[in-house]
């Protein structure tokens, strides 16, 4: 809310409606802010401390304008002076004509010039109005313009937005600003709490706006109403030796659910815990909103908190429901779950031939299979200790898309079919892979935490990518139906989190060789396609665009793990006060070579000591960088082509080049390549800024 000592006037604008989804609040509150901002800063009455509140039935802006516009001058070009006025500089008929369109007398014109000639100018102050004579239209232009997902109509109406708008709030300088939006008349006055207050009050100071709600149930603020929840529902938990489990995406969602929360505790019978954590949560999470607990030791606990949107006296009646409610709920799981055990994930493979993957691409039967083979020649190159187990948990990891707990809850897929697994007596580290395969769902998520989990993750991810290409259904920059751009970043987050010693390329190829529908021109599409997933991801972690670059023609010729070690050292390395100079000495080198192979170096021909000195000093630099880059070690590697710092200096301070005599001059070139060739193997350092 205001809260500073400027003297300028307060807006209050609230729209009230029925319940918003909570989904589609946090992004209107932003847009809401956006578009005030920018409308009245075209106005020229620029606003300054803009709060913006939002509960499920209101959308609040708050903030300072001036009482008037800032006064503007407007430009009108006219015609040349050279035939503007005559040759004794009398006005002709093109100043007269001029002037007199603008009101103004010739001699009020200015003369500026454009181009290669001097016009006429008329300039004009248009006078300010009051924003008390403004806001009218322009709060209601702000309304209107407001979007959302999805908008309805109501009645016999014709106007579009969210929900059916109850109420209209405008003040400023705490007077009312009137306007009416499809019959909806603006007021002074807002009303409280559904059911608590339903009531409408006058808000008489803008200041007081926040108070007067609460005093009427209503928190306007998400943050306070954040804070509340998280408060109340850790002073419960702990009543019970538990703590919530870490879930701030329901702590929004519920907090936009609610104008008035009140934690309260309930518990569910013991005897659901024999069921998967993973489940149970969901129940309390997707159906209900309600935020689990943990044990001390990190098990689930019996209890679960309810943010009720009622009064504490409430809470025996709120806490009743929903314990009813969440045991049928689990009932209904635990029918599923067991009738899901009874069949495990062997008998279900067949189940996957009914079930189209793509219409191009074939049943999830075949898919698995695909995989399946995949996956262990994955494992075979990166870590073949790992391969069967892999090629096992990649045939059966789609088989829980059949099963009864995974239809009605989608979000369990993988892993519900651990636990099927584990069922069906495979061993623990099948069971892994096939409840870490989704992994990583979505940017910044956690990696498989085994090899056999990345391998067939790797390969279910891959073998999407290649057969959507091979289908000729690539992202365009507008859409990306497949998801396929997370899959590749997900791809390059396994390959980094492992380290595996795989190329991007190698790793292609290996997938397109299983997908009879794929071709070479698939491989280069992808890798195109994963280099340039390449670059915000390494930018997300903090490297510069300049260092990326210097590195990028590594990105589908080396295992990508080292890319982020050659990253880590250039970035080290440009921190150094004397790394500016050994720049300068190898961009020189840059710019002087040839991109042709050239001619061999010939020691015969070195003739100068500066040459001599420096080819001495390659020869034991290049087995360094060499044995430093094969330890993936790139600081070392950068640490020994320091010792070239000297020696390239005082070979292009005494040296010629190109020297007068081609075979001296070819073999000079031949030297500079040598130490290009073994600085390129680093980065290519002539990128960096």
């Amino acid at each position: 809310m205001i809260t500073s000592q400027i003297t300028e006037p307060v807006l209050l604008l609230e729209i009230g409606t029925e319940e918003v989804p909570s989904r589609f609040i946090p992004d209107a509150c932003e847009r809401l802010r956006q578009s005030a901002a920018k409308l009245f800063e075209e106005s020229r009455i620029p606003a300054t401390e803009i709060s913006v509140y939002a509960t499920p039935r209101r959308l609040a802006l708050c903030c300072r304008l001036p009482e008037a516009q800032k006064e503007a001058e407007m430009e009108f070009w006219g015609p040349p002076v050279n035939v503007s006025f005559d040759a004794q500089g009398n006005p002709a008929k093109a100043a007269d004509a001029f002037a007199k369109t603008h009101g103004l007398n010739v001699s009020d014109l200015l003369r500026r010039e454009k181009g290669k000639g001097m016009y006429l100018v008329a300039v004009k102050k248009e006078a300010p109005k009051t924003s008390a004579d403004l806001l009218p239209e322009l709060l209601k232009k702000l309304i209107l313009s407001l979007s959302f997902p999805k908008t309805m109509r109501w009645g016999s109406s014709s106007l579009r937005f969210v929900r059916p708008i109850q109420w209209i709030l405008a003040t400023y300088n705490n007077k009312k600003v009137e306007f009416e939006i499809d019959g909806i008349k603006s007021s002074s006055h807002t009303r409280g709490h559904r059911f608590l207050s339903p009531a409408s009050f006058e808000i008489k100071d803008a200041h007081s706006f926040i108070s007067q709600l609460r005093n009427n149930f209503v928190h306007i603020d998400p943050e306070e109403r954040r804070r509340i929840i998280l408060q109340d529902s850790e002073k419960l938990a702990a009543s019970v030796n538990a703590s919530l489990v870490n879930d701030q995406g329901l702590v929004t969602h519920v907090t936009y659910l609610v104008e008035y929360p009140v934690a309260v505790l309930a518990s569910f019978p013991a005897e659901y815990l024999s069921l998967p954590k993973e489940l149970l949560v969901t129940v309390m999470k997707g159906h209900q909103k309600y935020f689990s607990l943990e044990d001390a030791k990190g098990g689930l606990s019996n209890y679960f908190i309810v943010i009720s949107n009622t009064k504490k006296e409430n809470a025996e009646m709120v806490k009743k429901g929903a314990e009813r409610v969440l045991k049928a709920r689990f009932e209904d799981a635990r029918f599923y779950f067991e009738e899901d055990a009874k069949e495990g994930l062997r008998n279900r493979l067949d189940s996957l031939k009914d079930v189209i993957y793509h219409e191009k691409i074939g049943t999830l039967y075949e898919k698995s299979f695909r995989v399946s083979a995949v996956a262990k020649l994955i494992a075979d190159i990166c870590c073949p200790s790992a391969a069967e187990h892999a090629s096992t948990a990649a045939l059966y990891c789609k088989a829980d898309l059949v099963s009864g707990v995974v239809s009605e809850f989608p979000e369990l897929q993988g892993i519900m079919g651990g636990y099927y697994a584990a069922k069906d007596n495979f061993a623990d580290e099948i069971c892994r892979a096939v409840s870490e395969h989704y992994l990583p769902a979505f940017s910044g998520d956690r990696c498989p935490a085994t090899d056999a989990g990345a391998c067939v993750s790797l390969a279910d991810k891959l073998d999407n990518l290649v057969s959507f290409f091979a289908a000729g259904m690539m992202p365009t920059s507008a859409e990306d139906p497949f998801a396929l751009r997370r899959q590749a970043i997900g791809t390059i987050s396994i390959l980094l989190d492992r380290g595996y010693n795989i190329t991007l390329r190698q790793l292609i190829d290996t997938v397109v060789s299983a997908n009879q529908k794929a071709s070479p021109k698939t491989t280069d599409d992808l890798v195109a396609f994963f280099e340039q997933r390449i670059e915000p991801l390494f930018i997300s972690a903090g490297f510069t665009i300049d260092e990326i670059t210097a590195v990028a023609a590594f990105a589908s010729s080396r295992p990508l793990h080292s890319l982020k070690h050659r990253l880590s050292a250039l970035h080290d390395f440009k921190q150094r006060p004397e790394s500016e100079s050994f720049l300068m000495a190898l961009k020189r080198i840059n710019n002087i070579v040839t991109k042709d192979n050239g001619s061999a170096l010939n020691e015969s021909l070195l003739n100068l000591s500066e040459e001599k000195a420096l080819y001495a000093e390659l020869l034991k630099t290049a087995p360094l960088v060499a044995e430093a880059i094969s330890a993936n070690n790139y600081s070392a590697a950068i640490e020994a082509l320091f010792s070239l710092r000297g020696p390239v200096n005082s070979f292009f301070d005494k040296v010629l080049v190109m020297d007068k005599d081609e075979a001296v001059k070819n073999n000079r070139l031949a030297l500079l390549r040598k130490i290009q060739s073994t600085y390129m193997e680093i980065a290519d350092f002539s990128k960096l800024a």
